[in-house]
């Protein structure tokens, strides 16, 4: 008897677990996601950087440092593209006004 509960307890608490951590983490990207007024500069937190534009556009990414350029050629109005940017630098956007980035920190140039 007291094997089948520590069994249906432990069937309990596996699922549980599950949703608690897809909650929390969906609240940490929902707090590093960012809509651009166009002077700021991010940095990416994971080493990926999602990009969303609500127009036809494409995006640079500058090092403040070096001063070296990344690029989305083109996002189409609507959709979402990732780039591969180095945790811990600061980038700058070119035509940055409007889009929306997640995972991300964010600070006013």
């Amino acid at each position: 008897m007291n094997k089948k509960r520590i069994k249906r307890m432990i069937g309990t608490a596996i699922p549980l677990l599950f949703i608690i951590v897809g909650i929390c983490y969906g609240g940490y990207v929902k707090s590093h996601t960012f809509t651009l007024a166009g002077d700021e500069q991010i940095q990416a937190v994971t080493g990926t950087v999602k990009v969303t534009s609500p127009y036809d556009t494409e995006v640079i990414f500058i090092d403040v440092k070096t001063g070296d350029n990344y690029a989305i050629p083109y996002i189409t109005s609507g959709s979402s593209e990732t780039i591969r940017l180095e945790k811990g630098k600061w980038y700058s956007i070119e035509k940055g006004e409007g889009l929306t980035m997640s995972i991300i920190n964010v600070r006013v140039a």
